[in-house]
């Protein structure tokens, strides 16, 4: 399947709005955008949602990784961020008022910091602990499926995509299942980057799992929130409350929404692509493949989050980002970079490789990013992906698409990129 989207009248003219959600968005229209503004030139500028001028990187798969490393280039330490934007917006008149994401976490610190902060987060996603977590959620799976309606429509972004990697996020915090929907729409509001929705929920998250690290006693003994609300480094440090507070906030954000839009993007992609979700279905070792090339080809993440430059950045072509600057990188267009992937990049080819060679497709994208700030829960995202995928092609191998795949509708989320519905008719 080619990247396309809806016909336009008249000449098309490629807009970075487009990357930042600030405009509605269908289908995979927003590769054409993101690939055209690629061949342009290597960033551009547009505006978030709150107002903050910022540039968008379109560069190649090589050229992505070496900025996302580049750590003498580009800034994360929370105080100098958050910094630079307030004073960009107080400077325009806006709002200030940045969301607690942009405070003391992993996401956004930079030597010494992230190192320390890293080494106590880490252990609670390493392969061991998510690969102990595959009886849990395959209980989750069977749980979602059995509720799905084979009467009539499927909502599987709702229903499945949203609702599986919210379950597994609660649980392994040690949070209340019934308390996922507040996490959700929490998470929602924040991803837009209007301020009108964003500050308050941000704010109701932060309150919320203070209050969980706080009583962090009454929580599961293996929650990740009680693990490092009690973590100490070799030097007996652990992490200072307003850094708890911060990383969980991530955790429930970065922890869902990537993976609801991975297993979302994936089986649209799928469903969209005449016999590949029937194939899949007989083929069920064929499905971490699909994943990965579902990130490359429309990658989760659309922009990482905001960087500070640090010095004058020279992309090439002409284009210097000016040093102060705000810049998000594209992981989009990165990933069907045809100096890469050859002329048919901007194709969905679930079967591009053989199954042998899982490793290699992981390595034909940088969906999870790369660099010090790389993922961490990579493989938590990847094991739910492959599960859910797995039992719901075996489940249903002949389910369609309800609606021309052009007319999907995008969310208005900046960084992620997913979508809002995804109707389906199940069949066996």
């Amino acid at each position: 399947m080619q990247s396309a989207g809806p016909a336009h009248a008249g000449a098309f003219v490629p807009d970075a709005q487009v990357m930042v959600a600030g405009t509605p968005r269908y289908g995979w229209e927003h590769h054409r955008h993101e690939d055209a503004l690629a061949e342009a030139a290597p960033a551009h500028r547009a505006v978030l949602p709150n107002g903050l001028d910022v540039w968008v990187t379109t560069l190649g798969l090589d050229r992505t990784r070496t900025l996302l490393a580049n750590q003498r280039a580009l800034v994360k330490d929370h105080a100098l961020l958050g910094g630079a934007m307030r004073e960009q917006l107080e400077r325009k008149g806006l709002d200030a008022n940045l969301s607690r994401i942009v405070g003391p976490g992993v996401l956004n610190s930079d030597e010494p910091d992230h190192r320390r902060v890293h080494r106590l987060i880490a252990p609670a996603f390493s392969a061991e602990r998510i690969a102990a977590l595959r009886p849990e959620i395959a209980r989750l799976i069977d749980s979602l499926l059995d509720a799905l309606p084979t009467d009539g429509p499927a909502d599987l972004q709702a229903s499945l995509a949203d609702a599986l990697p919210l379950a597994v996020i609660a649980s392994v915090l040690g949070v209340p299942a019934e308390d996922a929907g507040r996490l959700r729409a929490w998470t929602t509001a924040m991803m837009t980057e209007r301020p009108e929705v964003m500050i308050p929920a941000s704010e109701e998250m932060a309150g919320y799992l203070a209050g969980h690290i706080q009583d962090h006693e009454a929580l599961p003994a293996d929650s990740v929130l009680r693990v490092l609300a009690t973590s100490r480094d070799a030097d007996g440090r652990g992490l200072a409350f307003e850094e708890l507070v911060a990383n969980a906030i991530l955790l429930v954000v970065a922890g869902h929404d990537t993976t609801s839009a991975l297993l979302g993007n994936t089986m649209a992609a799928l469903l969209a692509t005449p016999g590949a979700w029937g194939t899949l279905a007989r083929r069920p070792e064929a499905v971490p493949n699909a994943i990965e090339e579902a990130a490359r080809w429309d990658a989760p993440v659309a922009l990482t989050p905001h960087y500070l430059v640090r010095s004058p950045l020279d992309l090439g072509d002409g284009v210097v980002v000016p040093e102060g600057d705000i810049i998000m990188v594209g992981l989009g267009a990165a990933g069907r970079d045809r100096s890469v992937h050859g002329p048919e990049a901007d194709a969905f080819q679930p079967f591009r490789h053989s199954d042998a060679a899982a490793t290699n497709a992981a390595r034909d994208h940088a969906a999870f990013g790369h660099g010090p700030h790389y993922c961490l829960g990579n493989l938590l995202a990847r094991l739910e992906a492959t599960a859910a995928l797995t039992a719901i092609t075996a489940r249903w191998p002949a389910a369609t698409l309800d609606v021309p795949p052009d007319t999907l509708p995008r969310s208005d989320k900046v960084v992620t990129n997913s979508l809002t519905a995804l109707p389906v008719t199940l069949a066996p």
